[in-house]
């Protein structure tokens, strides 16, 4: 069995950092000391001046893949996630073919085996036939996702005889809803009214997506899933006043993205339709608001909504036509530390954002902490490092970024995945170590 020890790292304990040795046996964290082990290890590595991390998880990634591989596939973007430092990613269903039945979903695991740099977690579509969800929990799913914009329609989620059957299918396999919650049809009304007039600037594009779309979205969800009693998270949240209601209900999470929480609208008058995402970039007084939230910790994790395109599928005169997200897997990490730098977020509230609530909301056990028994997912970080976002640096196929030319501080230079060194320093250096992960028993 290969083993590692980590020396002298810097490891949070309560809210004190305290220097330590961290001993790696094949996959798992054998134990941790103050004292250096005195049997030999296969592999040191002297984490002098670094942060030992638990492995971030991101929960809301889109791997694309299958007949999508010319935007990413599993290999650049796990890639991408590990030299970002993390170790797992939950992929989104909105794939072609969409992971929308269980012989899809077996499918797509089977694509990802022995592909994958790090761990991967498959999100399947919500459906209303309950007996396909339920082939689809046994098969492992994750978590399932809504899209209340119809940007993946597998039912008509506007009735709500069909979405409160389908939540009912989640509550009764105890499995978490993932919702986009956007109001689709207002979204297109406004859509065509404007293409009709000629309208197809990236305002105008703003103006079909106002806040009151998500908040209504987010408020229809929440009563009927409290009503029914099913698990919701909110992806991607923008607007304070959502968050509130997702504070107000019980068995309700919800998690923002950093283009939301560092970026307003002014960006676009750099970057255009690049920036285009949905929801969309808000302004300031949402931007400041939310990030109010996330840093006392009201919304509950970081996740980036890595969404990689072709740039040619991103920049063009007509915003509507303009492919949708930006990528965030190797941008998260850094732009949050520097946050850390600044004095605007603790490394505390950090860890619990992007580890250890995203192991307990998607019952990831043995993730989310660096713990004697757990699974040895590690990044260490130096603290200290500064870079600048450069797009054409990404191992990502999508080399674009609203955050171009940013200056950070923070950055990852060890990934571990499952007990082996995957990345370091910007570079892939092991090999593709992650797993696919299956839905345990809540």
């Amino acid at each position: 069995m290969a083993s590692t020890l980590i020396e002298s790292a810097e490891i949070l304990i309560g809210d004190e950092l305290t220097q330590a040795y961290i001993l790696i046996e094949g996959d798992k964290i054998r134990k941790i000391t103050k004292l250096k082990p005195t049997s030999p290890t296969d592999l040191t590595i002297n984490a002098d001046g670094l942060l030992a991390l638990p492995g971030m998880i991101d929960a809301h990634v889109h791997l694309r893949d299958l007949e999508l591989s010319y935007k990413e596939t599993f290999e650049t973007g796990t890639q991408a996630a590990a030299v970002g430092g993390f170790t797992t990613v939950l992929d989104m269903p909105n794939t072609r073919p969409p992971t929308s039945s269980a012989s899809n979903l077996k499918e797509k695991m089977s694509r990802a085996e022995g592909r994958i740099y790090s761990n991967v977690a498959f999100q399947g579509s919500l459906l209303s036939d309950p007996a396909e969800l339920k082939r689809m929990v046994e098969t492992g799913a994750i978590a399932f996702k809504l899209y209340l914009n119809k940007s993946l329609e597998v039912f008509d989620s506007s009735d709500q005889i069909n979405l409160t059957n389908a939540l009912q299918a989640a509550k009764d396999n105890n499995a978490l809803v993932t919702v986009h919650a956007e109001n689709g049809d207002e979204i297109r009304k406004v859509q065509q009214e404007s293409l009709a007039l000629g309208k197809d600037s990236v305002q105008d594009f703003l103006k079909a997506h106002p806040d009151r779309v998500e908040v209504s979205a987010v408020r229809r969800i929440l009563g009927l899933s409290s009503q029914i009693g099913a698990r919701i998270h909110i992806c991607h949240i923008t607007i304070p006043e959502s968050v509130k209601l997702v504070k107000k209900t019980p068995n309700a999470t919800c998690e923002a993205s950093a283009h939301h929480l560092l970026l307003n609208q002014s960006v676009f008058r750099e970057f255009g339709t690049i920036a285009i995402c949905v929801p969309p970039i808000r302004t300031e007084k949402d931007r400041s608001g939310l990030w109010k939230l996330f840093s006392r910790g009201e919304v509950d994790i970081l996740a980036s909504d890595h969404a990689p395109h072709r740039l040619e599928e991103k920049i063009t005169p007509n915003a509507w036509q303009a492919a949708s997200g930006v990528p965030g897997l190797e941008t998260s990490l850094p732009l949050m530390f520097t946050q850390l730098a600044t004095g605007s977020l603790t490394l505390r509230r950090l860890i619990e954002a992007t580890a250890t609530l995203p192991a307990r909301i998607f019952n990831l056990p043995r993730k989310g902490a660096i713990k004697e028994g757990y699974d040895a997912d590690i990044v260490l970080v130096d603290p200290k490092a500064k870079s600048r976002v450069d797009p054409e640096s990404f191992l990502s196929k999508a080399r674009y970024s609203p955050f171009k030319g940013f200056e950070c501080v923070g950055r990852a230079v060890y990934t571990i995945v499952n007990g082996l060194v995957v990345a370091e320093k910007g570079k892939i250096v092991g090999p593709p170590a992650g797993r696919v992960i299956k839905r345990e028993s809540a």
